[in-house]
């Protein structure tokens, strides 16, 4: 069976994140050979990236960092979901990266989902082209979310469609 670490790049209160996780728990019941592990950006304390040596030379020795760190190592894939902020990833997402040696996601299966209003298209593609720096096997099939067409007063309606591109994705990764 394969682990698959689901990280929710946003740490605000009220972000709909949660319900997206939410959802890929759900669907991740329906892919065989699919355990995955929460690991939400809220609970790691991390304060802006400021080390003196960068993590490509050494690995930070923060607690946060390491634990973090070892959180990721620990899985076998990597599903990023992130929220566009300005047409990019969160600050919160982008630090807690920046934390991690390349050799944590180098040649590990990731993938990437994304929301906002226009279906987290750029925020993913930035995602992409850094995780990719690391060496990551990132999947060429994303999960774009809309704001406008898959939300009905606040809450997450996926379409079946949507279900069943996202049970792929995992598919692809188990």
């Amino acid at each position: 069976m394969a682990s698959v670490a689901v990280v929710l790049g946003s740490i605000r209160p009220g972000r709909v994140g949660e319900q997206v996780v939410r959802w890929i728990e759900e669907q991740s019941l329906q892919v065989e050979g699919v355990n995955l592990v929460f690991i939400d950006l809220r609970d790691y304390k991390l304060p802006l990236f400021a080390e003196q040596v960068p993590p490509s030379m050494q690995a930070p020795t923060l607690p946060e960092a390491v634990r973090l760190r070892t959180s990721i190592e620990a899985v076998d894939a990597v599903v990023f979901v992130t929220p566009e902020y300005n047409h990019s990833v969160p600050a919160a997402l982008k630090n807690a990266i920046d934390y991690l040696p390349p050799a944590t996601l180098k040649d590990k299966a990731t993938a990437l989902v994304g929301y906002s209003y226009y279906g987290g298209v750029t925020p993913r593609a930035h995602l992409r082209e850094v995780l990719l720096t690391f060496g990551a096997d990132v999947r060429d099939q994303e999960i774009g979310i809309n704001l406008g067409s898959d939300f009905a007063d606040g809450a997450f309606v996926p379409s079946e469609e949507l279900n069943a591109q996202l049970r792929e994705l995992l598919a692809s990764l188990a």
